[in-house]
């Protein structure tokens, strides 16, 4: 597999050793080497062999690129959601925050809106855990489910997103237990990582570097072209024929924002159809959270799943999704590292509001990545935005039909990327119909 990276302004810096082979002979090594940052070593970049006989490249619009000329480029709508950047740890500000509980109890979690039932934000497991998305200045607090009294009850602080429910007063077993020293270690782990880092850890402690492939995103506009032999399907049975050269520009680069690309054509018309026309049959009322999740006024949309095996059509598509993220589309399948294609449907004033796809289920294994498709257009509204991008500035998109957008949910250390935060906006006309496909690291759990 080859993809090129090139700026015009910086061509000089860049040096890519591409295995330029013929199909068949051998695989392809990728070696990357940063333009921006010129005193890094060289990386093998992970991307898979697509197995495509021709490798092309291309030129970015170069580093002094605007989101002006990336619009040009025919995306319906892309901008920035302020007109100034702002503090990650201003007041008020959106963060991801863990909770672990060490009662031997479920509780119940709620909001506190200033009511004294507060809004019922799910459960948490005894001696379990769960994550939320939330806002700097909010708070929680857990109740027993039986008897309703309150067992804790936290203040979120920006840089603070650890909170542990100590065990009960009478429970020397729990204090003295591997599991609560663990824990109060990730604590201060916690505290260490961001004061070296600046951002939070949020993802399970300990965890090791994504061992899947991840495109760098290392300025606006930067591009990577990758060839693919999976060509589009025009009818049931019939197919374009040649090579497709998708490409991948950056819309947020680290670490100003989370990586964001957005990936041209990647479905036919005909292709977009038939994933609505499988998508109606499985649609119904749209879930939060974990274990099974809970109906809430921050998703108002409808959505269901689709098996990659529904048609030949999404097991061609996925084999397409597998060159474009540079992973072996073998592994993208429900019991390896991807879950089933969801299906969202949006009608209007239906929106998501903003929120991470990760969380901490107790594992190392985590989301890496959203490939989100755009497979029907609203009249108006309905963008996806990254609220954090841009230092605070935000960007919101809605690109053409087909087209779509991946963003990693992971940093290269393995941390999850605070910074991925997104939300589909509310539709003012129309009708919105997306499908998303996640895919974990090191495998789903």
């Amino acid at each position: 597999m080859a993809v090129m990276v090139l700026s015009p302004s910086r061509r000089a810096a860049y040096r890519l050793l591409v295995g330029f082979l013929a199909a068949g002979v051998g695989r392809c090594a990728l070696e990357y080497c940063s333009a921006v940052h010129g005193d890094m070593p060289c990386e093998d970049l992970l991307a898979h062999d697509t197995g495509a006989p021709r490798f092309l490249d291309t030129g970015s619009l170069g580093g002094s690129t605007s989101l002006e000329d990336l619009m040009s480029t025919g995306i319906k709508e892309l901008k920035y959601m302020s007109s100034s950047k702002k503090s990650r740890k201003a007041s008020g500000t959106s963060m991801g925050a863990k909770f672990r509980n060490f009662h031997r109890d479920t509780l119940e979690m709620r909001w506190d809106n200033g009511t004294p039932d507060g809004v019922y934000s799910g459960t948490i497991p005894g001696l379990g855990r769960t994550s939320t998305n939330t806002y700097d200045g909010h708070s929680f607090f857990f109740t027993h489910p039986r008897s309703g009294a309150e067992v804790a009850r936290f203040r979120m602080k920006a840089g603070a997103n650890l909170y542990i429910i100590p065990p009960a007063d009478d429970d020397e077993a729990t204090k003295r237990s591997a599991d609560y020293v663990e824990a109060l270690e990730e604590a201060a782990f916690m505290e260490r990582y961001e004061a070296e880092n600046g951002v939070p850890w949020l993802a399970f402690y300990p965890r090791p570097k994504p061992i899947l492939n991840m495109w760098p995103a290392e300025f606006l506009g930067q591009t990577h072209v990758v060839a693919s032999p999976y060509a589009y399907h025009v009818s049931d049975t019939e197919r374009h024929s040649g090579d497709l050269a998708l490409s991948l520009q950056v819309l947020s680069h680290a670490p100003a924002g989370p990586r964001v690309f957005l990936v041209r054509e990647m479905l036919s018309e005909f292709e977009c159809d038939h994933i609505i026309e499988l998508g109606k049959k499985v649609v119904r009322q749209s879930m939060v959270g974990q274990g099974g999740g809970f109906t809430s006024k921050t998703r108002t949309s409808e959505n269901g799943w689709l098996k990659r095996s529904a048609s030949p059509i999404l097991e061609n598509i996925y084999k397409r999704f597998g060159d474009v993220l540079g992973i072996d589309h073998d592994l993208l399948r429900s019991g390896k590292n991807a879950e089933e294609l969801q299906v969202v449907r949006y009608e209007r004033t239906q929106e998501y509001s903003p929120h991470h796809d990760f969380g901490d289920d107790g594992t190392p294994h985590q989301r890496f990545l959203t490939l989100l498709l755009y497979i029907q257009l609203p009249d108006e509204g309905g963008a996806t935005s990254f609220p954090k991008a841009n230092d605070g500035m935000g960007v919101q998109v809605v690109p053409a039909r087909g087209d779509a957008v991946l963003f990693y949910s992971m940093l290269p250390d393995g941390n999850a990327d605070d910074l991925a935060l997104h939300a589909g906006m509310p539709v003012r006309k129309g009708q919105k119909w997306v499908c998303n496909l996640w895919v974990w690291d090191p495998k789903r759990h």
